[in-house]
């Protein structure tokens, strides 16, 4: 009789993507339209060499790096939450029409306003909170079936998509801009930026991480919960705001970038098994490792030029979708 095979320690798995998270982070130092070698990043990092790379390296590569980082560990966790607090495994930032809305609403900001970069995240989580809520009433106040999930999503992010479109025939000089936003990008986002939306990105995802163990007694049935003194309602309804916080955030600044969300929490679920304490860190430690990859084969794929990175995550992301969706979901919905 053969023995079931037990998940792996979680700690091993935390040290193999962490390791791999610090390789892809020097690697994203590194690489662009001018390459440094790691001595001369060690040089740079020591307050020496040229000054044209020391600026690439510190003022471009380095904040935008960081961005990727918190960026993807954002969409992770949110993607995450969405899964778990629903039950519902096809549930995510990109799939519940909150990107398409988070977008629409700093499209329209930018088109027909001047606003200061400190409201951006605001219109944007109004946007993706209003975009998030249709989508879940389209879809029926009763159990959620994946199917339906996606199917009003999509309806919503067609609707979201087809007003920016519209706004975006009005903008203008300012259009060609917004069409490239629009593609979701990591170019020139720089220190400034980075400040912006940090407070953003980093309370929201230090306060789920923080309430782990209502997120685990989210996964049990309703009654069950409410039995172990959990307000099923009110958690479920901090959980969505906080997941929406982090996706419209990130969106004002970096235009939408789908997929992670969707695809991090899966591959946490399928490495660690049923082991649900570990699922939102490790959920961010890849939406992290996961974004920074697709940035670096952006700048590199199409030298001279970029990719927008937006475009490479729907690349990888679609046909984990079609995977999902044929049939080859966990067992266990997260």
């Amino acid at each position: 009789m053969t023995e079931a095979l037990s998940p792996p320690r979680p700690w091993a798995v935390y040290g193999f993507v962490s390791l791999a998270l610090g390789v892809l982070f020097v690697l994203g130092l590194m690489a662009g339209s001018h390459w440094v070698s790691p001595s001369n990043l060690i040089t740079i990092f020591e307050g020496n060499g040229d000054l044209l790379t020391k600026i690439s390296v510190m003022e471009l590569r380095l904040p935008r790096n960081l961005l990727g980082l918190i960026g993807g560990a954002s969409l992770g966790v949110a993607g995450a939450v969405m899964q778990g607090v629903t039950r519902n495994q096809l549930a995510s930032p990109g799939l519940t029409g909150v990107i398409a809305s988070a977008a629409l609403a700093t499209v329209s900001l930018r088109t027909f306003g001047t606003p200061n970069a400190l409201w951006l995240p605001m219109a944007a989580l109004a946007g993706g909170l209003i975009g998030g809520a249709l989508t879940f009433a389209i879809s029926g106040r009763r159990k959620l079936q994946p199917e339906r999930v996606v199917l009003a999503g999509i309806a919503v992010t067609s609707m979201a998509t087809a007003l920016t479109t519209a706004i975006l025939l009005m903008s203008g000089s300012e259009a060609a801009e917004l069409f490239y936003w629009l593609a979701g990008s990591l170019m020139g986002r720089g220190w400034q930026q980075l400040q912006m939306v940090l407070p953003w990105l980093l309370i929201p995802l230090a306060a789920v991480l923080v309430m782990h163990r209502p997120y685990r007694l989210l996964q049990l049935d309703d009654d069950l919960a409410l039995a172990m003194g959990l307000s099923v309602g009110r958690w479920r309804a901090i959980f969505l705001v906080l997941a929406l916080l982090l996706t419209a955030a990130l969106v004002a600044f970096t235009g939408p970038i789908v997929f992670i969300g969707l695809v991090a929490p899966h591959i946490a679920k399928r490495i660690l098994g049923d082991q649900p304490q570990h699922w939102l860190p490790m959920s961010a430690l890849l939406g992290g490792l996961l974004l920074l990859a697709a940035d670096v084969l952006a700048r590199q794929l199409a030298f001279p030029q970029e990719l927008p990175v937006g475009m490479l995550t729907a690349l990888i992301g679609a046909p984990w979708l079609i995977y999902l969706l044929n049939g080859h979901a966990t067992p266990r919905s997260i």
